[in-house]
């Protein structure tokens, strides 16, 4: 009897796990990775939030980065937005949303979303290759 109850409960772990899976991976939406690259000298700070989640300060040096994945949420209205700092200069503006997401959107299974932060401002790109769209200047 206690065998029958153990070969139960080993059918029950591998017939569920495979749904635990699917519930991580975003099944019925798009898995985006978005980073920030840090292309200035000495440290850069961002501060990253949506409307669900305070995702904190963090601190990049100069070629780190900082990354966080996100189920994108039903209907594209997903917002991610950051507050960055470097030395004396101040600027904000959306990581991502529905504009966005067109300029990184390759139809892969999960995207990808490159910031790369520079002295002169801030460019977006798809790949890692660094570059990209320029987006906005230091203020």
């Amino acid at each position: 009897m206690r065998s029958s109850t153990m070969l139960n409960l080993l059918i029950f772990v591998i017939l569920t796990c495979p749904i635990a899976t699917i519930a991580i991976s975003c099944p019925f939406t798009t898995k985006w990775n978005v980073s920030v690259i840090s292309g200035v000298p000495n440290n850069l700070v961002v501060h990253i939030k949506s409307g669900d989640d305070d995702l904190g300060n963090h601190t990049i040096p100069f070629v780190g980065d900082y990354s966080w994945s996100f189920c994108e949420k039903v209907g594209g209205h997903t917002l991610f937005y950051g507050y960055f700092w470097w030395g004396s200069k101040i600027q904000s503006l959306d990581l991502f949303d529905e504009a966005i997401s067109k300029k990184c959107y390759f139809n892969v299974g999960t995207e990808h979303c490159y910031w790369f932060v520079t002295p002169k401002g801030f460019y977006v790109n798809a790949h890692p290759s660094g570059g990209g769209e320029f987006i906005k200047h230091w203020d």
